[in-house]
């Protein structure tokens, strides 16, 4: 019975000890997986490596933002162009002559949705000196094909505001690259473009001090010429039908 007994009491004393021990055992390891956790060198190099995410999160997202996808020009005797970025706001300005650079003196477009920009450019007090009845306004768009109908519906929108004599024009962006590379506005570019089929001697830097409605000008009076000359070659009299009025819809 005493040897029983006195067993009962050696296991329980031995299960106490394997308590103890294994307790013991997993503080140890409970502290070590602090002290490398919260050890001043690995936290430096946690936060290192944080800080390298959030900078390059950032510098890639706003690189993002800031890159121009698309293009907007206003064209009148002034010449602006807009750049936007994926959400159709503006992330730059350029003006491609003095009369353009002191319309945009007094005005902050950049943030601005786009369409904002051109309502702001066309009603700020600089550009109604331009806004003669016998001036057009043009508002050439270049952008890729994913978005060229919704900016080109925006810019409709805006020609309806501004009234008679305004009309929107869709290009590509290799125009706008090309305008770029010449120092001129898209719209501008592509407008000389259009007379230079006409006349092939019209350069580029004479079109370039040219307001717009001059540049069609003389494009509307060779496409009346060919006309005329097409009628009479052709047998028809000169008031057998009329004259084609030339404006630039893409």
């Amino acid at each position: 019975m005493e040897n029983k007994i006195r067993k009962a009491f050696d296991a329980l004393s031995a299960d106490r000890q394997l308590k103890e021990t294994t307790k013991v055992f997993l503080s140890r390891k409970r502290k070590k997986k602090t002290i490398f956790i919260y050890h001043p060198a690995f936290q430096r190099i946690l936060a290192a490596a944080c800080a390298a995410l959030f900078l390059t999160a950032g510098a890639g997202g706003y690189l993002w933002l800031q890159t121009p996808v698309s293009y907007v020009s206003i064209d009148v005797n002034p010449s602006i162009e807009l750049a936007l970025n994926w959400f159709d706001r503006v992330i730059s300005v350029k003006a491609y002559n003095s009369e353009g650079e002191e319309i945009l003196e007094d005005l902050f477009l950049k943030g601005k949705k786009y369409t904002d920009a051109i309502d702001a450019v066309v009603e700020s007090q600089g550009m109604e000196a331009y806004l003669t009845e016998e001036a057009e306004v043009v508002l050439t768009v270049a952008s890729d094909t994913d978005r060229e109908t919704e900016l080109q519906s925006g810019v409709e929108g805006c020609c309806g505001q501004i009234g008679n004599n305004s009309q929107s024009v869709s290009v590509g962006m290799e125009i706008a690259e090309q305008a770029h590379e010449n120092d001129v506005s898209v719209g501008k570019y592509y407008a000389w473009q259009q007379l230079a089929e006409y006349d092939s001697s019209m350069t580029l830097d004479q079109c370039r001090h040219m307001s717009i409605s001059e540049i069609h000008g003389l494009t509307r009076e060779h496409e009346q010429g060919h006309g005329q000359g097409h009628r009479e070659r052709t047998g028809q009299g000169e008031n057998s039908g009329s004259h084609h009025q030339g404006e630039h819809h893409e």
